[in-house]
């Protein structure tokens, strides 16, 4: 044994598989066909340190929802090329600014970060172009901007019988009625 230190020993059976990959398999492999019991032991060990630490992870992502949503934004950005990130720090301060609310209906409840300028068109991943959005406003905002977005809720919230439409095809007009 070149070591007796069992960090040293550790280190140098490292190095050897390194330079000496294929030997390893074959001595790995033979391992395993004469110690099936051993081999089946450490890979049920595996898979529970495993399952403990999916299952640790699946916690803390049901008890931080907000860490995941900034993570998700950021793989999005990256994946568009968009310049410009936010913290979850910054995502929290945002949310709280906005009263927990959507930026455009105000309602409550788990919240998007919405871009004002979507990355689609060109916009950063920056927090000044993000507005916390409720699923439906976000989906429904879809790749227009905010301020397309606004303008089409005021449209929305307009009755229809402030408009009538005289003549519409083909010059027709629009006449306010009074």
């Amino acid at each position: 044994m070149p070591y007796k230190d069992p960090d040293r020993r550790r280190q140098y059976a490292r190095e050897w598989i390194r330079r000496n990959p294929e030997k390893a398999r074959e001595a790995m492999q033979r391992w395993r066909e004469r110690h099936p019991d051993s081999h089946r032991a450490e890979v049920r060990a595996y898979y529970r340190r495993t399952d403990a630490k999916r299952i640790q992870l699946a916690a803390y992502r049901l008890a931080h929802p907000e860490v995941r949503r900034v993570a998700h934004q950021r793989r999005r950005a990256r994946v568009l090329n968009a310049p410009g990130r936010f913290t979850t720090k910054e995502w929290v301060a945002l949310v709280a600014a906005h009263e927990g609310r959507c930026a455009y209906c105000g309602a409550g409840g788990p919240l998007h970060a919405d871009h004002r300028i979507p990355l689609f068109r060109g916009g950063s991943n920056e927090i000044t172009n993000i507005l916390p959005a409720c699923p439906p406003c976000n989906l429904r905002k879809s790749t227009s901007t905010e301020r397309e977005f606004r303008v089409r809720l005021l449209n929305e919230k307009l009755p229809s019988s402030e408009f009538k439409v005289v003549d519409w095809w083909p010059a027709g007009e629009i006449q306010s009625v009074s």
